[in-house]
């Protein structure tokens, strides 16, 4: 590509993504507190993000899935990558996806995917508390997902997502739209991402009353040590709920963060830790609660495929196991 066109599309891209985070940042402000709908928009899609406390907008890893938290993850080394992912969540909900990649070219790629809910066997009953058997509940998110390089340190990313819901004899239709930003510097080790998450709204309510989507503004960081084999993650999330009731100042801030640690002994294996403060707090009893919150993981390389593997304590009597693997089609696995 010659060097004028190139830093031509990068200036419109950049003019592009500036547009449109402040576009979100005023659809923000304009928010109300109120119910919301297709949280599972929000569950971990990626076994290393459900490793590190649930959420990652930083890692430098050449994994497809993570693209699902910062749509500006997704790069041209992820060609023709296909990841498929599970999550066994609490009780007998079911939690997958899928998707594909292809680079458009050195600076632009895109993805589709699929994700997929299952709430699991649901006892109905009528108002006289009478059995009127099993009711069925699942999600399905299809998206769409476009990155771009803005410079030689930063990449902006967008995704759109059609959403469908069955609540047994109820339906819904919806649609989102998630908007990153991803600066790298190798050089020094650094990582940094900034996501709106959930733009959108019901095309269709389940019935009279259109709810609010999981809006939330997210920032996070990654640093690796000079010396030493670990890298530290720091995310914030829900960066727009900071007046949550009978807590003092310190105790808000310390709600919005995810503390994610990783031991990389080797380029084909790293293990993982994290750490979320307010999956800890909300979910956590006075009795037993040293673990709620906590996860971990492993990540391995098998000549080019890439594995992931995951546990996370949501509550004393709630756990998930997350599985992720990612195929290089153009590439023997083998």
């Amino acid at each position: 590509m010659p060097k004028f066109i190139y830093q031509a599309s990068k200036m419109r891209n950049c003019l592009i993504t500036i547009v449109l985070f402040c576009s979100a940042f005023f659809i923000s402000g304009r928010a109300q507190n109120n119910s919301f709908t297709y949280e599972f928009l929000s569950l971990p899609a990626s076994a290393k993000a459900a490793a590190l406390g649930g959420n990652i907008l930083s890692s430098p890893e050449n994994d497809l899935s993570l693209s699902l938290h910062n749509p500006a993850l997704l790069s041209s080394d992820n060609h023709h990558q296909l990841s498929l992912g599970y999550m066994n969540y609490v009780a007998d909900i079911h939690f997958g996806n899928a998707l594909y990649s292809r680079k458009i070219n050195d600076i632009s790629a895109w993805a589709a995917g699929v994700r997929y809910l299952d709430y699991g066997h649901i006892q109905g009953n009528d108002q006289f508390g009478q059995s009127i058997g099993k009711l069925a509940a699942k999600d399905i998110a299809l998206s769409g997902t476009y990155s771009f390089l803005m410079t030689d340190y930063l990449r902006g990313g967008i995704s759109a997502n059609f959403i469908y819901s069955v609540l047994d004899e109820y339906t819904s239709l919806g649609m989102t739209v998630d908007l990153g930003l991803y600066y790298f510097n190798e050089e020094k080790l650094f990582w940094a991402g900034l996501v709106a998450k959930n733009i959108g709204s019901q095309f269709k309510p389940y019935q009279d009353t259109y709810e609010r989507l999981p809006w939330d503004i997210q920032l996070g960081a990654s640093k690796k040590l000079e010396h030493a084999p670990f890298r530290i993650s720091l995310t914030g999330e829900h960066l727009w709920e900071w007046n949550l009731p009978d807590l003092k100042w310190h105790e808000q801030l310390l709600r919005h963060f995810i503390v994610g640690v990783e031991f990389m002994p080797s380029d084909a294996f790293h293990l993982a830790l994290g750490y979320n403060i307010r999956r800890r707090v909300d979910l956590s009893i006075e009795q037993r609660n040293m673990l709620s919150g906590l996860s971990a993981g492993c990540h391995f390389k098998v000549k080019h495929l890439q594995i992931g593997l995951a546990y996370a304590k949501y509550h004393v009597s709630g756990n998930s196991l997350s599985f992720n693997i990612s195929i290089p089609l153009s590439k023997s696995i083998f």
